[in-house]
């Protein structure tokens, strides 16, 4: 019973939201039937009910009507999904005026017509919103416009004009969003579809007025990003139309866009080009001080984890450090201690406070398996910095026995086992022997799957035996 639709919808709302569909289920005008709100306020207390639990409730002194039952519950969940497009309705900017428009063309009230038109202009105007879901907006508009005057100037071409020159933002605002996802998909899954008017893009967009507008300008450059990802300016200009411009867009939009901006930076990150770590960095706090990182206030485990990683390769110790405990609870509740925990012993670990890291790990239980092994590469880096050779051989014969029986590291076996035994080779390296020595580093920067071999290069620079 718990796994009902209507069930699982009520069970999604906010206590204001059910306080309001509450008012919403007596208004006469919507609902009529007083065992649907009899139900409603059963459920709303009745986590796990049982049926004829709820039947005993609704109709007293009645046996019990599986059918009358099903009936009543799928009237409540309609009433419940009529409540959640009227909240939706009422939340969008300009959505009633824009309905009245229509109302008031077809009864053929000009002075209300009128009147609304720019009441609705005005609310949209008023928001942020400059996307393509600003540009359909304003095509009801203007098209309703065009109804209502084409009739007293029947010979005035401008109403057409302006409804062809939005009606291209529309398509070019979505297609570029399109042709952005479609490429990364390309890129991740070795696809070889290719989309419609790939071909085209550039001739219609490059030194056109096209590019005036934000929504076009940043998904045009996104796209020359991902498509030419070795040519640093299309980034920068993409960079600067994003970090400029992101309030235009809605929030799925937007963290697409800095899901491409950030990976973009991680990609050229790992191809050795760490002066990008200050450009994730300033995604991400853009992002941060903005909301667009969050989900219904939540901000991911993922996100932190990553902007603490760009903070420190940028050595802002302070910054990361204010970071890491103003957004703790900020964090999924079921993650929240070890992510901290585990963070705090990161950067513990760049300001070389070793006993504090050691300490910060040792009393930390990290059940994820990918969690537990970053926290064990921390502490293999900490014993070889401190030269307790003994306790860093076990601890690399643990690791790599850890890695061969724990299912669930996927690719990232090969990479954890290969720090591994690259590390007792540091371990057991002759240092005296320099072709020995250059062996070792040539096959470390040769390593395709090797996420610490910056820290692996630094070992055989420093010549420490």
């Amino acid at each position: 019973m718990k796994e009902h639709k209507l069930l699982v919808t009520i069970s999604n709302f906010s206590k204001p939201e059910l306080r309001r569909l509450e008012q919403f289920l007596h208004s006469p005008y919507f609902n009529s039937r007083p065992d649907v709100t009899k139900l409603f306020q059963y459920l709303r207390k009745n986590k796990a009910p049982k049926p004829a639990e709820i039947y005993a409730v609704v109709y007293p002194d009645t046996p019990f009507d599986a059918q009358q039952l099903r009936l009543v519950m799928s009237y409540l969940q309609k009433l419940a999904e009529q409540f959640m497009a009227v909240e939706h309705w009422q939340a969008t900017p300009g959505a009633l005026e824009r309905e009245l428009t229509q109302v008031y063309r077809k009864r053929s009230l000009s002075r209300h017509f009128t009147d609304t038109i720019q009441t609705a202009r005005t609310a949209m105007e008023a928001q942020a919103l400059r996307n393509s879901d600003y540009f359909i907006q304003q095509s009801v508009l203007l098209w309703e416009e065009a109804r209502f005057y084409s009739l007293k100037h029947p010979e005035d071409a401008g109403f057409l004009v302006r409804l062809s020159e939005n009606a291209d933002l529309i398509w070019l605002s979505q297609k570029l969003r399109y042709l952005c996802l479609h490429t990364a998909y390309r890129a991740r899954y070795s696809s070889v579809q290719q989309l419609s008017f790939k071909t085209d893009i550039d001739r219609i967009v490059e030194g056109s007025e096209f590019l005036n507008q934000p929504a076009v300008l940043t998904w045009y450059y996104c796209l020359k990003m991902l498509e030419v990802p070795d040519e640093p300016a299309y980034f920068v200009q993409f960079k600067h139309a994003l970090l400029e411009n992101g309030q235009v867009f809605n929030t799925d939009e937007v963290r697409d866009l800095f899901l491409f901006a950030i990976n973009y930076c991680i990609r050229r990150v790992n191809e050795g080009h760490s002066d990008f770590f200050h450009d994730t960095l300033d995604f991400y706090k853009d992002g941060l001080t903005k909301g667009h990182l969050f989900d219904q206030g939540v901000l991911s485990h993922f996100t932190y984890f990553n902007i603490v990683a760009a903070a420190l390769h940028t050595r802002d110790f302070d910054w990361t450090e204010t970071f890491i405990h103003q957004y703790r609870n900020s964090l999924e509740r079921s993650y929240r201690d070890s992510a901290f925990s585990f963070n705090l012993a990161r950067l513990e670990f760049a300001r070389k406070r070793y006993d504090a890291v050691l300490s910060l790990l040792q009393h930390s239980n990290y059940h994820d398996p990918l969690l537990s092994m970053a926290a064990k590469t921390i502490a293999l880096k900490i014993y070889y910095e401190l030269n307790e050779m003994t306790v860093l051989e076990a601890h690399l014969e643990a690791l790599i026995k850890y890695i061969r029986r724990k299912p669930g590291l996927g690719y990232h076996r090969n990479n954890y086992l290969n720090l591994a035994r690259f590390t007792q080779k540091l371990v057991a390296l002759n240092w005296n022997d320099k072709a020995e020595v250059r062996k070792l580093k040539d096959r470390i920067e040769q390593e395709q799957v090797l996420t610490e071999r910056e820290w692996l290069l630094e070992q055989v620079g420093r010549g420490k035996g």
